[in-house]
């Protein structure tokens, strides 16, 4: 299990605040508000989830449109707001979390978190890890918890939070499993009590089946929006209207395809060369991959490998001070690589 730590003795605020928005960078935009400054941050790499241990006074999060049609993301995160209090923004509400509260967002869509001050603990979690017949129908985003419906769920990651960085790894599996029975165990209750919830709505439905068929045929490099029409049985006409929040088939199957060679370049055991990924990614081309890859996440194939295997020397291998890479003026890598553990 990796652990990345930014702490409280970076020398000046502007260079806290640079280093802490460089470490979000690939998955959120972070600007400071007026006010004092507080940017501290121990972050675990478990399986299948990422968990971040944050002292905050002064920043905000922001996944606009464009930047969840980009990244393509689509994990499950939850904010457990341990003292202070964070604010959130979702369409059409803006709802405000307090200590003892946890709030849940949906990745693939807008929000906006920010604070004053707070401590929090946020799990993110592979979309695949969750029941569907669970999660189906239900509105996750934006929602908040408090401990009459979700106690056992808070209770169970702010204790994670605190004892992450000693789990070993077949513990660090278990602690991933146990959250999600916990967490699909209280999303079960909530429809329970709400009485029925309404389905998916049909395009949700069709647009999970395309996702679907694109994922077990990206190594086809025939692949196009005609064979993914026929394969799911819709005109080509209502295919192109369901990715277009997306930038359109192409560009989603795209997306798809460097999330694979990210996930392929993220894994230890995986010892294929970087062209070879590609091909198997279903890229016409090795410079056509790199190209976009590059375009996705601002270094180069090999390079990501690098930096999502930590360093060579095992003698240096252990916790990653950020503020330290920070003072170096070396640009950090960040969290870029750990995306791919929930692609």
């Amino acid at each position: 299990m990796d652990t990345i730590t930014l702490g409280p003795d970076m020398p000046a605020a502007d260079d806290a605040f640079e280093a802490y928005r460089a470490l979000y960078s690939s998955g959120t935009d972070v600007d400071r508000l007026p006010g004092p400054l507080r940017t501290e941050v121990v972050a675990h790499r478990l399986p299948r989830m990422l968990v971040f241990d944050r002292r905050l006074a002064g920043v905000s999060h922001a996944r606009g449109p464009r930047r969840v049609a980009r990244d393509g993301f689509d994990h499950v995160t939850l904010h457990l707001v341990l003292a202070g209090r964070m604010m959130l923004e979702v369409p059409g509400a803006i709802r405000a979390v307090e200590a003892g509260s946890l709030a849940l967002f949906d990745l693939t869509r807008p929000q906006r978190t920010w604070t004053e001050g707070a401590h929090i603990v946020t799990a993110s979690i592979a979309r695949d890890r969750l029941d569907p017949a669970v999660i189906d129908g239900l509105d996750l985003h934006g929602l908040v918890l408090g401990p009459g419906a979700a106690g056992l769920s808070i209770d169970f990651l702010g204790s994670l939070a605190a004892h992450a960085a000693g789990l070993t790894p077949h513990l660090a599996g278990v602690a991933t499993d146990s959250l999600c029975l916990l967490l699909g165990a209280t999303l079960a209750s909530l429809r329970d009590r709400a009485g029925s919830v309404p389905p998916p709505v049909a395009a949700g439905r069709a647009r999970a089946r395309a996702t679907a068929y694109i994922d077990r045929h990206l190594g086809d490099r025939d692949l196009s929006a005609a064979t993914v029409a026929a394969g799911i049985g819709v005109s080509r006409s209502v295919l192109y209207r369901l990715f277009e929040p997306a930038g359109g088939v192409t560009r989603f199957v795209q997306q798809r395809r460097v999330a694979q060679l990210r996930r392929s370049l993220s894994r230890p055991d995986e010892h294929r060369t970087v062209d070879e990924l590609a091909t198997a990614s279903g890229f016409t081309s090795p410079s056509h991959a790199g190209r976009l890859f590059r375009d996705a996440f601002g270094v180069p194939p090999g390079e990501y490998r690098r930096g999502a295997r930590g360093p060579a020397d095992p003698d240096r291998a252990g916790p990653l001070r950020l503020a330290h890479i920070a003072r170096a003026g070396v640009p950090p890598l960040g969290f870029m690589p750990w995306h791919g553990e929930l692609m």
